[in-house]
C-alpha cells in the first residue's frame, strides 16, 4: 500500500470536514508542520495518532483501509 494513496485519502477526509492543517494540529495538540508531515507521509506516525485522526474524521480504521483496498483493486 502506497503512502501517496493513504495521504490523498487523509487530505480528502480533512477537506470533507472543512478542517485546515492548523485546526487539525490544534485538535491533536501538535504543531501544524508535524501534522502536515503526518498527512504527507502517514507511515511516520504511530498507530495511535493515525486512529485519533480517523476518529476526528468520523471514520473507523477498518472501513478506511477497506475503501483504499477496494479502490486500488479497481485500477
Amino acid at each position: 500500500m502506497e503512502a501517496t494513496i493513504i495521504s490523498e485519502k487523509l487530505r480528502g477526509l480533512r477537506a470533507e470536514k472543512r478542517l485546515s492543517l492548523e485546526q487539525m494540529a490544534e485538535k491533536l495538540n501538535i504543531h501544524r508542520e508535524t501534522f502536515r508531515k503526518y498527512e504527507n507521509n502517514p507511515f511516520i506516525m504511530d498507530v495511535g495518532m493515525f486512529i485519533e485522526i480517523l476518529e476526528i474524521y468520523g471514520v473507523e480504521a477498518n472501513i478506511f483501509f477497506e475503501n483504499i483496498m477496494a479502490n486500488s483493486h479497481k485500477n
